[in-house]
């Protein structure tokens, strides 16, 4: 595995034993060419819900990363 691969595994991991419990999206953006993120919503073993947003690669045109929101 690559350094990011693992920088990103260990990211998602504490989402490891939770449950996609719904969809989430980030907040329409004022400005029309201001790109909108869609994800999951996850609910941990201990009640705690987190927000996995899949984000768009730097130049906007494909996948990339992604934001874990509490």
């Amino acid at each position: 595995m690559t350094h990011a691969t693992d920088f990103y595994l260990k990211q998602l991991r504490p989402l490891v034993g939770g449950t996609i419990t719904g969809l989430a999206r980030s907040d329409p953006c004022e400005d029309a060419f201001e790109a909108e993120f869609y994800g999951l919503v996850v609910t941990l073993p201990n009640g705690q819900k987190r927000t996995l947003l899949l984000l768009s690669d730097d130049e906007g045109n494909g996948p990339g990363s992604f934001e874990i929101c509490e």
